[in-house]
């Protein structure tokens, strides 16, 4: 090993420049001097050892650079109080990347880089982090960094061997947080099994609870049990970064590759492109071509666009999927949820309603109190999708996922801790009706075991029935028979590739496809935005034309001209708003920087199948969103009616009462049949408007 003495000659001069050159950029002290590794041999190409130094002996490094540093800040700006609290932090490390579950015992008091998930987090706490002693004899001073927590903090003088005392008061503190990090699906050798995480103890932290990280670290030890030499071991780390999005790292891969760009131009120009990527992406399941674009589109995602004060408005598409059985709602949400590394997926039927969003609970911690941060699936789908299969199995997790949807953002406030946890993310979610098969003497609102608010935040829903027909279920059977033949001899034709004018389009060029377009990296200008300083207020993205904008406007009035009087509303803007991140979705499908009257076209059909399948009234024959809250006009009008009639009669008599059979022949008067009554009064039981006070009677509550 090196001693600081050689250690210094090789790199003390080129150290002191290095940090000179950093404080002239950035003189301000935040406890922490970020040592760019990679920015150094960047300036010193013959100082590689130093990489080689800095990953065998982190501890030993860090601390003769930390003194470094001191030496030349005191230099170039004389004595700071704030000096005594500043750590350096390793950056950019060079051949020390490991996947989390390769971390051994090997790797123990070395330096290493990996990246993970949060999947827990504690509070930020101050640690004791170079301790100050003295010694009750002599009187003699010494000051010693802490790098390894479980050890014992205690030092014997050098002059005469006494325990030395620990002057907390004179000691210098940090803030630390406990991590757990989990290894990602898309880094698994095997994404079956079950992801190893590993404990992260992250120094100087200002509070980090959710995302994708960087971390860059010290493999250390801590014996798990008194008497056996068994360790566990953990990562010791002051330097931890949120990782780029996948999105942003796919782009500059695909504006680096002139070749896989001429092809996603090319591709973007032919005719039903849209359409064949929609039946591509979900090649397993046969037919439902509307509802496989629009879950190809919801991939695509809508414009970026900002408030003046740089509030962003939502560009995400929240699907539902109600289904019979046997359609193949999982094999779509699964699908969509191994699309990209940040979609997820998730069961109402295991999954608690902490678990989709986030929850706060006590745990065993190594520091602390215990209160720990659990990030949820919405929060990891984070700029993805979360797929939610088996909506309606537990209903109390529905109120948890209505928070998530309304704000794209999780609250949670619990043991100290008050966190707000970014989940913008789409919503692709299905269940199964509520007598698990569509009745076909009810209309599909009747069926949906959902709570209005939450069936409101829906952008589309898709009710998917299983309807014998001679010919679909020839082509169904054919399809899946075909695709156990091919899964089985290996030869795919079904779910292999595709060849669209001599374009052979594969799984990965699917996603580059997506991406191209989601990102609109299409548009030159946003390139240089995404290889530069990146910035996405700063992008250009595609908007309505005159055009569009009229047949969007035309289509709204006309169907709200509908609504007039005492006619049910049949559309609201939230509609509207829907049918332009729809548009927008479309024209980015077709690598466009307008969003024409084909787009708008195209969303307002997509709308309008789904409005006449859960929002049509029979029996005024006409779109009633109302519905959707759970009382159509039609219902209310005969509620009213009966109400009104209840009343009268009550004025009528001096117990205040009606009995059943006069209100039944009142209100035959009206036109009302007795199923019609029946239904009435149900409803105003149910909604607290009238009660029984005995059999065959009703009153006024």
């Amino acid at each position: 090993m090196i001693t600081e003495e050689e250690f210094r000659e090789l790199f003390e001069d080129k150290i002191k420049y290095f940090i000179k050159a950093e404080l002239s950029e950035n003189p301000k002290l935040d406890n922490i001097f970020v040592f760019d590794i990679k920015k150094f041999l960047e300036l010193f190409p013959d100082a590689g050892d130093l990489n080689d130094y800095i990953l065998k002996y982190p501890k030993f490094v860090e601390d003769i650079i930390l003194h470094i540093f001191r030496e030349t800040y005191i230099e170039l700006f004389g004595e700071d109080d704030d000096l005594s609290k500043v750590q350096i932090a390793f950056k950019n490390p060079i051949g020390c990347y490991k996947l989390i579950e390769n971390i051994s015992a090997e790797d123990i008091n070395k330096l290493i880089t990996f990246e993970g998930n949060i999947i827990k987090a504690g509070k930020v706490c101050a640690l004791l982090k170079r301790a100050y002693f003295v010694c009750p004899k002599c009187g003699s001073t010494i000051e010693k960094p802490i790098h390894n927590y479980f050890e014992p903090i205690e030092e014997r003088c050098k002059e005469c061997n006494e325990k030395m005392n620990l002057l907390e008061n004179s000691s210098t503190y940090i803030n630390i947080q406990e991590l757990e990090i989990q290894q990602p699906i898309d880094l698994m050798k095997n994404p079956d099994d079950p992801p190893r995480s590993i404990k992260v103890f992250l120094e100087n932290s200002k509070g980090i609870y959710s995302g994708r990280v960087d971390v860059v670290g010290t493999v250390l030890k801590k014996k798990t049990k008194s008497k056996a030499p068994v360790y566990e071991i953990f990562i010791r780390s002051n330097y931890i970064k949120i990782s780029e999005s996948f999105q942003k790292i796919e782009v500059r891969d695909i504006l680096n590759n002139d070749d896989i760009i001429e092809i996603l131009y090319e591709l973007g120009k032919k005719k039903g492109i849209i359409d064949i990527l929609s039946n591509y992406l979900i090649s397993q399941i046969k037919g439902y071509e509307l509802v496989k674009k629009a879950i190809f589109l919801q991939q695509i995602k809508g414009a970026f666009k900002f408030l003046p004060d740089g509030t962003p408005l939502r560009r995400d598409s929240h699907i539902l999927l109600i289904t019979d059985p046997g359609i193949g709602k999982t094999t779509m949400l699964k699908r969509i949820a191994r699309l990209f590394p940040q979609n997820a997926y998730a069961s109402v039927t295991t999954a608690t309603g902490g678990g989709l969003t986030a929850i706060v609970t006590r745990e065993s911690t190594e520091i602390g109190d215990g209160w720990v941060v659990k990030p949820g699936v919405f929060v990891k789908a984070n700029e993805g999708t979360a797929c939610i299969d088996e909506l309606t199995v537990n209903k109390d997790v529905m109120r948890y996922i209505l928070e998530a949807m309304e704000s794209q953002t999780i609250h949670i406030s619990k043991g100290g801790l008050n966190v707000k946890l970014p989940a913008r993310c789409a919503v692709l979610a299905a269940c199964n009706p509520k007598r698990g098969r569509f009745d076909r003497n009810l209309t599909v609102i009747e069926q949906i075991d959902i709570p209005a608010p939450l069936l409101s935040r829906f952008d589309l829903i898709f009710p998917l029935k299983d309807i014998p027909d001679k010919n679909i279920d020839d082509k169904i059977a054919e399809h899946i028979l075909q695709t156990h033949i091919e899964t089985a001899k290996k030869e795919y034709s079904i779910l292999g590739e595709i060849e669209i004018d001599g374009i052979l389009v594969d799984e990965k060029l699917l996603k580059y496809y997506i991406i191209f377009a989601r990102s609109c990296a299409y548009i030159e200008e946003n390139q240089l935005i995404y290889l530069g300083e990146f910035d996405e207020k700063k992008l250009i993205m595609p908007y309505l034309t005159d055009k569009a904008k009229k047949l969007a406007k035309k289509y709204y009035l006309e169907m709200r001209k509908l609504g007039e009087g005492d006619n049910p509303i049949p559309i609201t803007a939230r509609q509207l708003e829907a049918i332009v991140r729809l548009a927008e979705m479309h024209a980015k499908a077709r690598l466009s920087d307008r969003v024409e009257e084909e787009d708008v076209k195209e969303a307002i059909n997509i709308m309008d199948y789904c409005l006449k399948e859960i929002a049509y009234d029979p029996e005024t024959g006409t779109i009633d969103l109302d519905k959707i809250a759970g009382t159509p006009k039609s219902r209310r009008d005969k509620m009213d009616t009966v109400l009104g009639i209840i009343k009268e009669l009550i004025n009528l008599r001096d117990d205040k009462i009606a009995p059943e059979e006069e209100i039944y022949e009142k209100a035959s008067e009206y036109g009302l049949s007795e199923v019609d009554v029946k239904k009435a009064l149900e409803y105003l039981i149910k909604a607290g408007e009238v009660y029984n006070p005995r059999p065959g009677f009703y009153a006024i509550l």
